[in-house]
């Protein structure tokens, strides 16, 4: 296949890693990436632009500087896709490839609980946490709330990691015992994909800091009005400021071409990333991947949505995808690993590093905090940046 054409659609994570080690495998392949935003941002940086620690324009990298690499990049919005013929439709006109990687992501809003896009701020997009940001300066006493009102959701530590982040930035202005910090969430504890090991560390952090914890709690309606927040169990809790995680859905794009399975996101082989359609991949978000093992036998797992999980499937694909292409058998697989960090504020983290494929359940160990593994993380981001689209925005 001497002329072979990619097509991703999306370029976030997966996408971006997919499309430069395409270009790094067989440099005659000719690689197209599709995205409606002109920047990209790594997730983990919106909690930085939250507090103040970052401006946008700090965290931001052009999509542009993918032509530096021989990357073709039209910035449009997909909307529609035939899976069989290997082609999207798109605000800037129809595409099509030998080869189609859908790594579109999640879509994200508040309208899962009545009356939460009303009362809701959200760190999960840039723009929402700018908008925090002055919420937050202006912020100096009250009841601040911690929302997870559904599963799933990408970066699993982030809620717990911004609570504990929130403790010591109020910390530090001296607010902190006039000003409650509480997080409500549906999961029956934190990360539970993770683990208890996982779990019980976050919660012993959170009760460290003195931040309210209440598992199991399902979100039935959110009054703006009177600043409440009413459970399906009949509680209540009040608010001054709330922050929710938004819904995570796959995009309408991807279910209305049938590529979403019944959990609502895109089947794919654990191992090589390929869906039901021939040559036609998923990789990230927007994908559900089964897991081998389980801790409650009648409880199936699926992976957790994370980028590191993403770049990793996406390499993976460019390497099976490069094979087709030299007529060689695809080997390459993923491999279910992963680490993340969680911030404790002082300039401290905790990495954890995770096999989500081991048996008889997943394994996931995390180290002491230190200063070590909070510069880690910043180096981390600043690699991933450099790595796919090469300096800063402007």
């Amino acid at each position: 296949m001497a002329s072979a054409r990619v097509l991703v659609l999306g370029g976030g994570f997966g996408g971006l890693a997919c499309a430069h080690e395409l270009r790094r495998l067989v440099p005659e392949v000719a690689v197209a990436v599709v995205d409606r935003s002109p920047s990209f941002v790594v997730g983990a940086t919106q909690t930085w632009v939250m507090l103040g620690r970052r401006r946008e324009e700090e965290v931001a990298r052009s999509r542009e500087r993918l032509r530096r690499a021989g990357i073709e990049y039209v910035q449009a919005e997909v909307t529609a896709i035939d899976p069989s013929r290997r082609t999207a439709t798109t605000t800037g006109g129809q595409l099509e490839g030998d080869f189609l990687v859908v790594a579109l992501g999640t879509e994200l809003d508040l309208d899962v609980v009545p009356g939460l896009a009303e009362a809701a701020d959200t760190f999960y997009t840039l723009e929402g946490a700018a908008r925090l940001r002055e919420r937050l300066a202006s912020l100096v006493s009250g009841r601040l709330v911690l929302l997870i009102p559904s599963v799933p959701f990408k970066c699993p530590p982030a809620p717990y990691e911004a609570a504990i982040l929130l403790h010591d930035f109020f910390q530090r202005r001296g607010l902190r015992s006039a000003v409650a910090i509480e997080v409500d969430t549906v999961e029956p504890a934190p990360m539970p994909t993770a683990g208890p090991t996982m779990g019980a560390l976050i919660r012993g952090e959170l009760e460290k800091r003195g931040i309210a914890f209440f598992p199991g709690r399902q979100p039935e309606r959110v009054d703006a009005a009177s600043q409440t927040i009413r459970f399906v169990d009949g509680s209540e809790t009040s608010y001054d400021l709330l922050i929710s995680v938004p819904r995570h859905r796959a995009p309408a794009v991807a279910r209305e071409a049938g590529l979403a399975g019944e959990e609502g996101w895109i089947p794919v082989d654990p191992r090589s990333l390929e869906t039901a359609y021939q040559a036609v991949f998923a990789v990230g978000d927007v994908t559900v991947v089964s897991l081998p093992g389980r801790y409650v036998p009648e409880r199936p797992l699926v992976l957790p949505k994370a980028g590191v999980f993403a770049e990793a499937e996406g390499k993976v694909v460019a390497a099976r995808i490069a094979a087709r292409i030299r007529g060689e058998e695809p080997k390459a697989e993923f491999g279910g690993e992963g680490f993340c960090y969680l911030e404790l504020g002082g300039e401290e983290a905790v990495r954890a590093d995770g096999s989500f494929f081991a048996l008889p359940h997943p394994t996931v160990v995390a180290r002491e905090p230190s200063r070590e593994q909070y510069e880690d993380k910043l180096r981390w981001v600043e690699e991933v940046l450099e790595a796919y689209l090469d300096g800063r925005e402007g």
